[in-house]
């Protein structure tokens, strides 16, 4: 197995001497920190102007807004990123990523009712993002080589988790302090910085035919992850988790205000318990280095959430409350680095972009109907009861995944001896899509 990466390019030993890597990481993390300030910003906004139930339905509608062209462009985004050159995109959506937040801040100076004009450049900022998001995922494995992959997508994925939980916190620091437009300002700021990085960035992921000639067709992201059973049983628990992790976002904050009695402030904590805990997860997870252990913690974290949730609705208190959530998040980290890591090396390279976007479609889909079962289980069942719900169900899943996934792997050892993947070995191979340093 260890002759399967001797053709691997860019092979580092470490991941901090990887100039590429470093430039990647920090502009993305710059980029997630000025999503995440606009995206809280414009929810404020909301807050503020619509009372009543109008404005919680501003603010689940503009959520939907937001979710929609991840899930309706996928294939197309998917696309790009496997046939145009990866500078070109990158460079390009980070460009109209600032521009549409930039126009957003003079939408606010121009306009006297400027937020039918925020909607439509949030629809601009979301599908540049629909089209970033496979373009630098597939860049990746080409940046740190096919042995450092697992680890730089356990530290990418924790970077972005730690961007993702400043963001908001930035956002509303500034729109108290300076108002809405300097949000919108910074995070023009921050693209222009990720649109730096990747001029910067060397590595380069060129337009290629697939090993067979054949221009890519438009859902062959779709194809390739319906042909690997092992990662579509994992892309199943995975969607399952994010139903039942996002859903119980909506009751958190009814357990631990209503149930636990928790002030404003001592709820905000639960994001930052959570937030600990999957960086640490997501951090170890990437020191994984042999398949059947990857796919034996996948299962596992999906378990560990199970418990961890129910544990959560269990809590006495404020404090237990913390410890549990620090478990669950460091479960979906190790969750989050076990699948992408089995999703990048088990998809032939030419195809990782189209694989990437549509599994990115996927769980946004998902994550919209999170929002009605939140609201269900919210409707029918106590906090409590609608976490352990969540949690029972979500170990159901667990147990099953581990059976099936287990049969999968034994068959498919059986039937190829030594090949882990069906994917890997071309990946690896100097006959791989058309790449220049």
């Amino acid at each position: 197995m260890k002759d399967m990466f001797q053709n691997a390019p860019n092979p580092s030993p470490k991941l901090l001497h990887s100039r590429d890597f470093v430039i990647a990481t920090s502009a993305r993390f710059a980029a997630a920190v000025g999503y995440g300030a606009v995206v809280v910003s414009i929810l404020l906004e909301l807050q503020t102007t619509v009372s009543g139930p109008a404005g919680v339905w501003a603010v689940t509608g503009f959520l939907l807004l937001s979710t929609i062209p991840m899930v309706l462009v996928a294939p197309w985004a998917g696309r790009l990123a496997d046939t145009r050159d990866s500078r070109v995109l990158a460079v390009t959506t980070s460009l109209v990523s600032a521009g549409a937040v930039v126009a957003m801040a003079l939408a606010l100076a121009w306009l006297p009712n400027f937020m039918p004009a925020l909607i439509v450049l949030i629809v601009v900022l979301e599908t540049a993002q629909a089209v970033a998001a496979p373009t630098w995922s597939a860049l990746l494995p080409r940046i740190v080589g096919e042995k450092q992959t697992p680890r730089a997508l356990g530290t990418m994925q924790a970077t972005l988790m730690l961007a993702q939980l400043a963001g908001p916190a930035v956002g509303g620091i500034l729109v108290g302090t300076g108002g809405l437009a300097l949000s919108f300002w910074l995070a023009g700021g921050c693209y222009g910085l990720l649109a730096i990085g990747a001029v910067a960035i060397r590595t380069r992921r060129s337009p290629s035919l697939r090993h067979d000639g054949v221009t890519p067709r438009l859902l062959d992201g779709l194809r390739a992850l319906n042909k690997d059973m092992l990662v579509w049983a994992a892309l199943i628990g995975v969607l399952f988790v994010v139903l039942a992790a996002e859903a119980i976002n909506i009751l958190q904050i009814f357990l631990a205000r209503e149930t636990l009695g928790a002030s404003a402030a001592e709820y905000g904590f639960l994001a930052a318990a959570m937030g600990a805990g999957l960086v640490a997860g997501a951090l170890l997870a990437g020191r994984i280095t042999t398949e059947s252990m990857r796919v034996t913690v996948f299962v596992i974290s999906i378990a560990g959430t199970a418990a961890g949730l129910i544990l959560m609705g269990t809590a006495p208190g404020m404090g237990l409350l913390y410890a549990y959530s620090v478990l669950v998040g460091g479960w979906i980290g190790a969750l989050n680095a076990t699948f992408g890591a089995l999703l990048v090396l088990r998809t032939r390279e030419e195809q990782r972009g189209q694989v990437s976007a549509m599994t990115n479609g996927l769980t946004r889909a998902v994550s919209i109907g999170s929002l009605g079962l939140g609201g269900l289980l919210g409707s029918l069942f106590t906090p409590r009861a609608g976490f352990l719900v969540c949690g029972f169900a979500t170990l159901a899943v667990a147990l099953v995944l581990g059976v099936v996934m287990s049969k999968v792997r034994r068959t498919a050892v059986a039937d190829a001896g030594e090949t882990p993947s069906p994917g890997l070995a071309e990946a690896v191979s100097p006959q791989g899509a058309g790449i220049r340093p």
